[in-house]
C-alpha cells in the first residue's frame, strides 16, 4: 500500500511541510507519493489587498508542475501526482489549516499539531538533489506580500553588482528601482531555483516560497521579518532573521566588509566541491 500525503498549497506551505513528510517516510519505512491538489479557493482571496501569484486559489496547475521536479529531487519522495480531486490519502496535510494558527510560530510546526507523531528535529536540513547553479555571490527574492515597513534595500547598493534576483519579473522590476545594477534570473521550475540558491554564498528574502527553499536546505540566509505575520522562523543552521533595517546592515557588513577573506575562501572551497 502506498504512503500518500495530500497538500493543496500554498507552495511555501508545502515546502515547510517537508520535514514532517520526511518523518512519515521514516515511520512507515516507505517513500512518499505526494498528492498536489490544485484549484482549492484560498481563504485570503476576498481580502481587499489580495495579491498572490496563484490567483484566487492556493495552488494552481502551473505552480504544481513547477514544484514537481523539486519534490522529486528529495530522496524520500517516490512520485508526485497532480489533480483537483483525490479520493483518499494516508495523511491530509491540509488539516494544519484547522488548528487555528495564521501568523504564529513556525509553519513547519503546524503539521506537528495536526499529526503529533510526525514531530521531528527542524534544525536538520533536507537535501535537494539538484545541480548547483553559479550566478552571483548573493541571491535575492522579495515577494509582493509580507514586507517589513522599516526596510529600504538601498542599503545594499554597495553590493548590488553581486546580487541576482529570482522570482517574478514584476517583483524584480520593483526591486530594480532601488538596486539598478542587480541582475534577473528567470527559472523554468523550482528545482532550478533551488540550484541557484544552492550555488550562492548568501540568500536574502522576505517570507516567501524562495526563502522556504533556502530555509529547508540550511543555506546561509537573511530573512526580512514581517512584524504582522511572523510565522517564518529560521530553524536550520546559518539563518539570520532581521526585524529592522539595522539588522540587515550589520549582517551584510559583517559578511562582505569585516570578513571578506573568509567568504572568498568559502567560495573557493565551494567551487572545488
Amino acid at each position: 500500500m502506498k504512503l500518500t500525503i495530500k497538500h493543496a498549497g500554498n507552495i511555501g506551505d508545502i515546502i515547510y511541510s517537508l520535514p514532517a513528510m520526511n518523518k512519515a517516510a521514516q515511520i512507515h519505512n516507505k517513500k512518499v507519493t505526494v498528492l498536489l491538489q490544485t484549484n482549492v479557493r484560498a481563504q485570503y482571496a476576498d481580502h481587499p489587498n489580495f495579491n498572490h501569484p496563484s490567483g484566487s486559489v492556493q495552488l494552481n496547475e502551473k505552480g504544481a508542475e513547477m514544484l514537481k521536479p523539486l519534490l522529486l529531487s528529495l530522496p524520500f519522495v517516490e512520485a508526485v501526482e497532480i489533480s483537483d480531486s483525490f479520493k483518499s490519502c494516508t495523511y491530509n496535510f491540509d488539516r494544519m489549516r484547522d488548528i487555528g494558527l495564521k501568523y504564529l510560530g513556525s509553519i513547519s510546526r503546524w503539521y506537528f499539531y495536526a499529526f503529533p507523531q510526525l514531530t521531528c528535529d527542524l534544525s536538520t536540513p533536507l537535501r535537494f538533489e539538484v545541480d548547483k547553479i553559479k550566478t552571483t555571490r548573493i541571491v535575492m527574492n522579495r515577494s509582493a506580500r509580507y514586507h517589513n515597513p522599516t526596510f529600504d534595500y538601498r542599503v545594499l547598493l554597495p553590493y548590488q553588482h553581486m546580487i541576482t534576483f529570482i522570482g517574478l519579473e514584476d517583483e524584480y522590476e520593483v526591486m530594480k528601482r532601488k538596486l539598478p545594477e542587480m541582475t534577473y534570473q528567470p527559472v523554468n521550475d523550482f528545482a532550478e531555483m533551488a540550484g541557484i540558491i544552492k550555488g550562492c554564498e548568501l540568500f536574502i528574502g522576505n517570507q516567501s516560497m524562495a526563502y522556504s527553499i533556502a530555509e529547508i536546505m540550511g543555506k546561509t540566509r537573511i530573512l526580512e521579518v514581517c512584524p504582522n505575520a511572523h510565522n517564518c522562523i529560521p530553524m536550520t543552521p546559518n539563518g539570520y532573521d532581521c526585524i529592522n533595517l539595522q539588522n540587515l546592515i550589520d549582517i551584510t557588513k559583517e559578511m562582505f566588509v569585516s570578513k571578506p577573506k573568509r567568504l572568498e575562501k568559502a567560495s573557493i572551497a565551494s567551487d572545488e566541491q
